[in-house]
């Protein structure tokens, strides 16, 4: 995201630092370096998206040690309740601790697996934004741009036409 605001950063500096266009609000800028900071801001948005997937990833480890752990804390409440299975009340307690067990694995996976869905989804989002934002502002500078140059040859084709003599 640093990087893409440096581009912005850069692209405002150079319409600071442009030439203005007399009796107008507007500055003649370099076409060739706005579309190098285009450039560069496309290859910068990638690392983004390689954030994210990174992110995912994590997400999936993360649910997959909690079903490992959830599948061994199963497993050695299973053989406790087997070890404890000669005496009947102490069968039950095993049981139901066993029970307990699993479902507060169950609710722990569910828990780490949500937040991790949470903690992608917030970060998708942000870099979504950083792109619709990226996306807009060179929208609006390639627009603005367009204007300038068919400002400038409508000005110049009036000003080739007065010198001819033409009338409009």
């Amino acid at each position: 995201m640093d990087s893409v605001l440096k581009y912005l950063d850069m692209v405002e500096d150079l319409l600071e630092s442009s030439k203005s266009v007399p009796f107008s609000g507007k500055v003649s800028v370099e076409k060739e370096k706005i579309y190098d900071i285009i450039d560069e801001i496309r290859l910068n948005i990638p690392n983004e998206i390689r954030q994210s997937q990174r992110i995912i990833a994590e997400h999936d480890k993360v649910i997959a040690d909690a079903k490992a752990k959830a599948t061994t804390i199963v497993k050695e409440a299973e053989e406790r309740a087997l070890k404890l299975i000669d005496e009947h009340e102490i069968y039950k307690q095993a049981l139901e601790e066993g029970n307990d067990i699993i479902e507060e694995s169950k609710k722990s996976a569910r828990d780490m697996r949500l937040n991790a869905m949470d903690y992608a989804d917030e970060i998708l989002a942000k870099t979504e934004e950083i792109v619709r934002e990226s996306l807009e502002s060179i929208s609006k500078q390639n627009s603005a741009t367009e204007d300038f140059f068919n400002r400038t040859i409508d000005v110049l084709y009036s000003n080739r036409m007065e010198l001819r003599g033409v009338k409009k």
